[in-house]
């Protein structure tokens, strides 16, 4: 269950409180895709659920300002888990010389989380600070399970 967000000083968008919130995808889209541009960027990202859970990827971590009441958020901020993650993983998912094409194609940053045994990979780590007030504050869990990923 997403809970409600809450105020942060510094900020005219709510937030999600401090800690690590899972939920399914649905739970995702019906709280967080609530206009058209936020419609589109969801579509992206279910795009790299898809494909990183083809490719073995169980978890995917959502922060920024995608997990905001932001209406109008640029992109999202994601990392995935790379345990049980094929070796012949699609290059673009994780390959930096081509985060162009993977943001044109996903329509947002995704990044490697390192997450053993809980998210402690860099990447998570700098996704669930604030940018501009370096606090702390939540972030969504996705547990990815293709058959809800192709009926979201």
């Amino acid at each position: 269950m997403i809970p409600a967000l809450i105020s942060q000083v510094g900020h005219s968008a709510q937030v999600l409180p401090i800690g690590l919130h899972f939920v399914s995808l649905r739970e995702f889209r019906n709280a967080f895709v609530f206009n058209a541009h936020r419609a589109w960027l969801f579509d992206g990202l279910k795009e790299a659920c898809h494909d990183l859970r083809l490719a073995g990827c169980a978890r995917i971590f959502v922060g920024g300002s995608f997990v905001t009441s932001k209406p109008d958020p640029s992109d999202y901020d994601a990392c995935w888990d790379p345990v049980g993650v094929s070796a012949d993983l699609e290059p673009m998912l994780y390959d930096e010389n081509l985060r162009i094409e993977r943001r044109n194609r996903y329509r947002g940053d995704l990044l490697i989380g390192g997450c053993d045994p809980g998210p402690a990979g860099e990447f998570f780590r700098f996704l669930s600070k604030d940018k501009m007030s370096g606090e702390e504050r939540g972030m969504i869990g996705i547990k990815l399970k293709l058959l809800e990923i192709m009926n979201s």
